[in-house]
């Protein structure tokens, strides 16, 4: 008599007899590579807030430039002392934000700052007509209160379509959307787009990169 054979259970070689030898420290080590800490690892406290010190000292750059390529769009003088108010708000904020994120969200080991993205259409808006900056001489014969007036209008423009776009990415993520959209958003479409967002903005940082030799070094 043949009895059938049940193959899914039946050992070939030594297979499934000895259990599997467990990699050596070294091995580990070996495929580590020269990464000090890996994902899950934490570094010490002290050491944290000097990472954490550099990461914020190669940011803040970047998010100091914001007010200084807003600013002049919003019709401020170089002397005006609102320009001091504008950039306190905007480290503060990212402090904040990254914070939140750190402690709430996700958790990404970034600093949260502004976005360059919304810079153009930020400066497309402030090049319409009815946003375009009184004469220098104009300015200059404002009061203070006056000028105040003048790039307030326009933060408060600028604050609603920020506010109104933010709606919209929320109803694209809610909805689900951007999951059908990536499947056209490819890195071809993507490096086209951030390359023309710098473009926009080379002016601008040629601009203030000739007023003084240190920034253009940086």
């Amino acid at each position: 008599m043949v009895h059938a054979i049940d193959i899914k259970n039946f050992p070939i070689g030594l297979e499934g007899v000895i259990p599997p030898v467990p990699e050596a420290d070294g091995d580990q080590d070996e495929r580590k590579g020269n990464v000090t800490y890996g994902i899950d690892d934490i570094p010490p406290w002290y050491l944290c807030i000097f990472m954490a010190l550099q990461h914020y000292l190669t940011m803040i750059g970047a998010i100091v430039a914001i007010p200084f390529i807003l600013c002049p769009a919003l019709c401020m003088a170089d002397t005006d002392p609102d320009r001091s108010n504008i950039i306190s708000t905007m480290i503060f904020v990212t402090g904040l934000i990254t914070w939140l994120q750190a402690t709430f969200g996700c958790r990404l080991p970034i600093v949260q700052g502004g976005t360059i993205s919304f810079l153009v259409p930020t400066l497309a808006i402030l090049n319409l007509p009815q946003w375009q900056c009184p004469a220098a001489a104009v300015l200059d014969a404002m009061t203070h209160e006056e000028q105040q007036r003048v790039w307030m209008s326009r933060m408060c423009e600028l604050s609603g379509a920020i506010a109104v776009s933010a709606l919209f990415q929320v109803f694209l993520g809610y909805f689900g959307v951007i999951g059908s959209v990536l499947r056209f958003v490819t890195p071809l479409t993507i490096a086209p787009t951030v390359a023309l967002v710098g473009l926009t903005l080379f002016e601008h940082a040629a601009d203030a990169a000739s007023q003084q030799w240190g920034i253009a070094a940086g």
